[in-house]
């Protein structure tokens, strides 16, 4: 199993756990909809500790999942820098929404 599909995993158990609780408190809890000892409101939370055991089990530490190459890297990155696009960091004066002279009193203002 790859990191990013243990972290995607660990996320959906951790998110669908904290819906089942939830689900299980509010309905028996804050709606009186059935007893906190019912059948369903019971299954709902051991379901729900089951699936937030489960995320936990399966977590991720940010360090490894940072790690982790994207598949943007190897030939395709260094073909990207060839071809004159500018990059996520770099500022294109073409896609901004301001005129040139909007830019300058904003120059002017930082100054």
């Amino acid at each position: 199993m790859s990191i990013r599909l243990a972290a995607m995993a660990s996320t959906l158990f951790l998110v669908t756990g904290a819906l089942l609780v939830g689900d299980a408190l509010h309905g028996s809890v804050v709606t009186a909809q059935y007893s906190v000892t019912s059948p369903a409101a019971v299954l709902r939370a051991v379901v729900g500790v089951v699936c937030i055991a489960l995320g936990y089990r399966l977590k991720t530490p940010p360090s490894e999942y940072a790690a982790v190459p994207s598949a943007k890297s190897g030939s395709s990155s260094s073909e990207s820098e060839d071809d004159g696009a500018p990059g996520p960091t770099e500022f294109d004066p073409e896609m901004s929404p301001l005129s040139d002279e909007e830019f300058e009193r904003l120059d002017a203002d930082d100054e």
